[in-house]
C-alpha cells in the first residue's frame, strides 16, 4: 500500500524502499511489469513532500520528466487516497521488452467498477526500471476498456496492510 493505493510486490521486485521510492527489480519482463506498475502508482499520488524524490528516481531523465515536474508542482496533494475509492491493479500485459526498454499495459478496476488500461514504458538505467514519460503523448494513457484481455498476468489483490 502506498498512499491508499494497494500495490503488487514479488520476488522479483521492489527489494529496496528508500522513504516514498521503491526499487532494487529484476531485468526481465515481470521486474519490468512490476516497476512500472509501482512507479506509476507513486508518481501519480506521491504527496507534496514525496513527490520531488518519486520525480527524481523513477522516472527517466528527459523531456517527459519535464513536463511531469512542471504539471505536478501545480498541484497540491496532502492526503493519502481513501482506499474505498482508490484504484486496484488487476493485472498487465507486456507489449514489448528488450533488456533495455519494456512496454507495459497495465489494468485497473476503478472504484465505480470500471476497468482502465494505462499504457507504460519503462527503461533499464542504473541497474534500475525507471519509467519513461513521453515528451508529447500521441495518444491517451488512460484509455477505458470493457474487459481485461485474455493474456493478461493477473495479480493477487493486495492487502489493505499499513504499506511502505
Amino acid at each position: 500500500m502506498f498512499q491508499g493505493v494497494p500495490v503488487p510486490e514479488g520476488d522479483q521486485g521492489p527489494k529496496h524502499f528508500d522513504g516514498p521510492v521503491a526499487s532494487g527489480y529484476d531485468l526481465s519482463p515481470t521486474g519490468a511489469a512490476l516497476a512500472a506498475i509501482e512507479s506509476s502508482i507513486r508518481v501519480a499520488v506521491a504527496d507534496d513532500t514525496q513527490r520531488a524524490d518519486v520525480g527524481q528516481k523513477l522516472l527517466a531523465p528527459g523531456p517527459g520528466r519535464d513536463r511531469w515536474a512542471t504539471a505536478r508542482w501545480q498541484i497540491t496533494i496532502t492526503e493519502p487516497v481513501d482506499p474505498a475509492i482508490a484504484p486496484r491493479v488487476l493485472g498487465y500485459t507486456i507489449t514489448s521488452y528488450t533488456a533495455t526498454k519494456a512496454s507495459v499495459d497495465i489494468y485497473a478496476r476503478q472504484a465505480d467498477r470500471s476497468i482502465t488500461r494505462t499504457s507504460t514504458t519503462v527503461t533499464w538505467r542504473d541497474d534500475n526500471w525507471l519509467l519513461e514519460l513521453p515528451a508529447t503523448p500521441d495518444k491517451p494513457l488512460v484509455a477505458a476498456v470493457s474487459t481485461t484481455p485474455g493474456d493478461m498476468v493477473a495479480l493477487p489483490q493486495a492487502s489493505a496492510g499499513a504499506g511502505r
